[in-house]
């Protein structure tokens, strides 16, 4: 595909797949839904799916008392990355309801609902999640950690890049950039009106800093809610890119000497209709706001293996690459891990936690942050002073007095910490978060013993 000619080519591709429809015959096509997939998360964040039959249906609406909405299906467990084990594989996906959304991408009308999983012996009106099932950890951990009518609510900015089929970057536009100097900004719009079209509320969109850099922000919805979005939102985007002959990457480095794809998490903890992070003069922190904000640095070392969970994850994480590294927090500050941005109004109040990246686990991810925020709370923890310099331009011996300290630098570092700290283990359930470093673990020391780069060939091969 040449650069700067998307339209010309999108306009090709959609001849084609028009031209492969009429003559797939007009059987391909319906005008009701027959099928709803049915989907699950696994350990590393990608999105499974079982697809049945359901009685052809006008509407979402008939799907919801279709009997493959109460039955769900069967799964092998085993199949799914830590999941279960092959002596321990009859698993049942039981579809949440609140989730069901039509595909706006598919040749035929299907229908998709997320599921949680479900041990085959229990009974169907049990209340209870398969231990590995990382969408019904994340639920536990709300029920645990939030109670009453304690509610967290997250807007998070996933960063992605546009590349060729061949793995290069699209275009080489810049921070802001629209069409025609974007020339990706119409695709844009369509992965934006795709997500609106399934309830996902798009905020802001833009080409991002590094060269085909793209952030379609998703506002505030409650945490449960917003890790069912970033999942579908990573799926939309690389589908819709595809069916104009791109692709999608979320690596947190996928180029270097270039802007490397964050998952900047914006929290708020809400009691009813109150939140609980304004102060009263509505423009500063709240206690409560600064307990959260304690207990997310205190516990910022465990995270990071959850929320950076691959070998690339670290080569984002580096000084002077818009990316935390120090453990530290300020306010509006890009470079302190937590920023409180500016607001003007008590209720608009949120917290940035900015190391994440788009390779997380949504689920895991927001399990962690909300037992370390909630740790802080119930501890009532008083954490440092925020931070106004820029911790980049400190001196080594300026951050020491101050006691900053560094995120882990690697995955097996970032490992060794998560193994220490029991909080974010509780909050993920021992078995899952056994899986998740065995598996981690295994990913590592591949890379450390077999893995060998360009940069070891180009600089070790002569000499």
């Amino acid at each position: 595909m040449v650069q700067g000619a998307l339209g010309i080519e999108r306009v090709i591709i959609r001849e084609t797949l028009q031209q492969n429809s009429a003559l797939a015959g007009a059987c391909i096509m319906s005008e009701n839904i027959e099928y709803v997939e049915l989907q699950i998360v696994d350990i590393l964040g990608r999105l499974k799916a079982m697809i049945v039959p359901c009685e052809p249906a006008k509407s979402l609406e008939d799907i919801r008392s279709d009997p493959v909405m109460e039955k769900g299906t069967s799964i092998d467990g085993s199949s799914i990355v830590g999941l279960s084990r092959v002596e321990a594989s009859d698993l049942r996906l039981k579809p949440d309801k609140s989730s069901l959304i039509e595909l706006p991408y598919t040749s035929r009308r299907v229908a998709a609902a997320l599921c949680f999983v479900r041990e085959k012996t229990v009974t169907e009106d049990a209340e209870v999640y398969h231990l590995k099932d990382c969408r019904g950890t994340l639920h536990s951990a709300c029920e645990k950690y939030l109670p009453g009518k304690l509610e967290l609510r997250l807007k998070i900015e996933p960063e992605f890049h546009f590349i060729t089929l061949d793995g290069e970057p699209f275009d080489d536009s810049q921070y802001a950039d629209t069409f025609p100097t974007n020339p990706s900004a119409d695709l844009l719009l369509d992965i934006s009106s795709a997500i609106r079209s399934i309830g996902l509320k798009p905020r802001v969109i833009h080409h991002e800093v590094g060269n085909a850099q793209q952030e379609i922000e998703l506002d505030f919805e409650e945490a449960g809610k917003m890790a069912d979005s970033a999942i579908r939102f990573k799926s939309f985007t690389r589908a819709i890119a595809l069916e104009e002959g791109l692709d999608v990457t979320f690596m947190p480095k996928p180029f270097a000497n270039s802007a490397g794809n964050g998952l900047h998490c914006h929290i708020q903890l809400w009691e009813g209709d109150k939140n609980l992070f304004g102060g009263e003069d509505g423009s500063s922190l709240s206690e409560t706001g600064r307990m959260f904000v304690a207990g997310l640095l205190e516990h910022a070392p465990a995270i990071t293996a959850i929320a950076n969970p691959t070998v690339n994850s670290y080569k984002r994480l580096v000084p002077h690459h818009e990316a935390p590294v120090y453990v530290c927090w300020g306010l509006m500050n890009r470079t302190a891990l937590v920023r409180v941005p500016l607001f003007n109004e008590s209720q608009k109040a949120a917290i940035e936690f900015r190391s994440p990246d788009p390779m997380s686990n949504p689920y895991l991810l927001f399990s962690a942050l909300i037992a370390a925020g909630m740790d802080g709370v119930n501890r009532k923890l008083t954490g440092p002073e925020p931070i106004s310099q820029d911790v980049f331009a400190m001196s080594e011996s300026e951050r020491q007095g101050m006691g900053i300290m560094m995120l882990p630098a690697s995955l097996g570092e970032a490992l060794d910490c998560l193994e220490k700290d029991d909080v974010i283990k509780e909050a993920i359930g021992s078995e899952l978060v056994e899986t998740f470093i065995s598996l981690k673990r295994q990913e590592w020391e591949e890379y450390c013993r077999e893995a060998v780069t360009d940069w070891e060939w180009f600089t070790y091969h002569g000499i």
